[in-house]
């Protein structure tokens, strides 16, 4: 997967976004095609409760085998150019287990240094990304879980990785699993509620039109940015996989 520098122009967001154009049209019929066990009404029930709307593992479960679908996404690496003919058929002809990289990607296994291995789990993560986001789409219009009081996605139970801040200082929290959208219902840190220095350090990074916030209380991250121009999420993820990184090696986790 491709990332981008501090020094490169902040059009790379819109260039990226062009490159992807294969992968996204994938993620869309992958998103289309699977038919994820989520029943609208018990997880509507479930949310309003205070509960999580479904159980994410189950639901990957349902969906049958991952590997045809691994198969299209490396696909559509290679038609990008985020991926060799060599890289993919060294992917394709090895004993890699899909269902573990999913569930690696699941459970919050860390970014790979090996680059066949990271890209082996950037198109895993596609998989359960459009596996996750066809059974919230299930679930309801965002207005279901409009009253949601937790820090966790209501529907799947996944952490935000990515906040989007709106007039003032509200923000929108984005599901890293399901690309749900909910209204964080306090300010600083989401793990402990600390918001003064030096427990939250902010990185500014203007090219990429993001910030790194970090808490040092806790040892969790957020990526921060205003909601203007935003692109597929995943397009966004692969334009700050150095800011996933650089959290990651502090030890930090979403």
């Amino acid at each position: 997967m491709p990332t981008a520098s501090p020094s490169r122009p902040a059009t790379v967001r819109s260039t990226l976004s062009e490159q992807f154009a294969p992968v996204l049209h994938v993620h869309a019929e992958l998103v289309g095609t699977c038919v994820p066990a989520v029943d609208p009404e018990e997880a509507q029930r479930r949310i309003r409760n205070g509960q999580v709307g479904y159980d994410a593992l189950r639901v990957l479960q349902s969906c049958g085998d991952l590997r045809p679908r691994f198969e299209r996404v490396l696909d559509a690496f290679e038609l990008s150019g985020f991926a060799s003919n060599d890289d993919r058929r060294a992917l394709l002809d090895g004993d890699l287990d899909v269902d573990d990289l999913v569930s690696g990607w699941f459970t919050g296994d860390r970014t790979p240094r090996d680059p066949l291995r990271r890209v082996a789990r950037q198109a895993a993560i596609v998989v359960g990304n459009a596996l996750l986001r066809g059974a919230t789409a299930r679930v309801g219009l965002p207005a279901t879980w409009k009253g949601w009081m937790r820090t966790v996605c209501p529907c799947c139970g996944g952490s935000p990785d990515i906040a989007l801040v709106e007039k003032g200082s509200q923000r929108t929290l984005v599901c890293a699993r399901c690309d749900a959208q909910w209204r964080a219902r306090r300010d600083g840190c989401l793990g402990c509620d600390t918001d003064d220095s030096p427990a939250i350090a902010r990185i500014n990074n203007p090219e990429l039109d993001y910030d790194l916030v970090m808490c040092n209380a806790c040892g969790r991250f957020l990526k921060e940015r205003p909601r203007r121009g935003v692109e597929s999420f995943i397009v966004e993820r692969a334009l700050t996989t150095e800011l996933d990184l650089a959290a990651e090696q502090r030890g930090l986790r979403i």
